[in-house]
């Protein structure tokens, strides 16, 4: 099965301090009923650390119950080093016959598991780190082509 999800450019998260928040953010009403995956980050410059993976059938409804309601998820991101705190929403186009629902857990549940893999630490456990295991190869460059020089891999629950 093929999935489409179109990234939009990263949305600053704001301080939220006159609504009573952590964070807030300006556009989100753009994204009223988009159903997708989005991203809390970090960034330098153009590089984007990841700290959140999520998914949502109405991508701005799904951020201000986050900014509401998700404490320990905006002080793990405000408290999570240098770098601007970002929202980068991504859109899901289903194609005919595709559940929007399945899908958006199948993509989100991919990220995860991908951001993972690529070394990054992930907030996704109700603002807690995502538990992983790291594991460097070295040796055999045949089989290290195979592997890469290292996998992280999430801990079985």
């Amino acid at each position: 099965m093929r999935l489409d999800i179109q990234w939009a450019k990263p949305i600053p998260l704001l301080d939220g301090d006159k609504q009573n928040l952590i964070y807030t953010a300006d556009g989100l009403d753009d994204w009223w009923d988009t159903p997708g995956v989005y991203l809390f980050a970090k960034m330098y410059g153009d590089k984007v650390t990841p700290l959140y993976v999520g998914k949502a059938t109405n991508i701005a409804k799904r951020a201000r119950q986050h900014f509401k309601t998700s404490t320990q998820l905006m002080n793990a991101i405000r408290k999570s080093g240098n770098g601007a705190k970002v929202f980068i929403p991504g859109e899901f186009t289903a194609k005919q016959g595709q559940d929007q629902a399945k899908s958006l857990d199948i993509v989100e549940r991919g990220l995860i598991n991908h951001l993972l893999a690529e070394g990054f630490e992930l907030l996704n456990v109700q603002g807690t780190k995502t538990p992983s295991h790291h594991i460097d190869f070295s040796g055999y460059l045949g089989a290290r082509n195979l592997t890469g020089k290292f996998m992280s891999v999430r801990k079985r629950r």
